[in-house]
């Protein structure tokens, strides 16, 4: 099999051939899906991310959570008192006005105008990757920030990735501390993981 790098690089190039337009479309269609959740009707907290380059646009998916009077919850990265750093999850009301630049440019939450939540206050987290299968196994940039964080989230919080079909692989490597999706939601299905999610045994 190859390893976590090698699916990087692979998923990474394959993602970076699509237009924008190509993404747009996809996107829309993605978060359409997700937005048809019993569990997104239900959730009163979203926690979403700000996407960067070809991942799944969250733009109007952020704005829609919003008008559907939802509370949206982005993440921040954050130094620890260790010198490491950690996602911080913030609510924004406004994902223009509330946002400034922040880790490798991505769009943060600016602490002066959001609110820190508690991680088991999430009722759903939408997640970025490069690459994910069906077991709800997922990489990402490898940093290992969703990894630490997820685990923090409450067990009844469902816990999805958002992928092209492109980005689905047949079986990706997994480690102990990786953290495992409840579910993955593309343009064209919705891929129900295996009812052991939480870290990879």
């Amino acid at each position: 099999m190859k390893t976590k790098k090698e699916f990087r690089e692979f998923y990474l190039e394959r993602r970076s051939r699509l237009s924008r337009e190509e993404v747009r479309e996809k996107s829309a269609l993605l978060f359409e899906r997700v937005c048809s959740l019993e569990q997104y009707k239900k959730a009163d907290i979203i926690l979403a991310y700000m996407s960067a380059g070809n991942e799944a646009d969250t733009g109007a998916f952020v704005y829609g959570c919003i008008e559907d009077g939802k509370t949206v919850a982005l993440p921040r990265v954050e130094k620890t008192e260790g010198g490491g750093r950690r996602l911080g999850v913030y609510t924004v009301k406004d994902p223009v006005e509330d946002t400034v630049p922040g880790f490798k440019g991505i769009l943060e939450p600016d602490p002066l105008k959001t609110r820190l939540l508690e991680p088991h206050e999430p009722d759903l987290a939408v997640v970025p990757g490069i690459a994910f299968d069906t077991s709800g196994n997922r990489i990402g940039y490898g940093a290992g920030y969703y990894d630490r964080l997820l685990p923090l989230l409450r067990t009844d919080c469902l816990k999805v990735g958002a992928a092209f079909e492109m980005q689905i692989a047949d079986m990706l490597p997994a480690e102990q501390h990786d953290f495992r999706l409840d579910m993955i939601v593309t343009e064209e299905r919705t891929i129900y993981c295996p009812k052991c999610s939480g870290q990879s045994k």
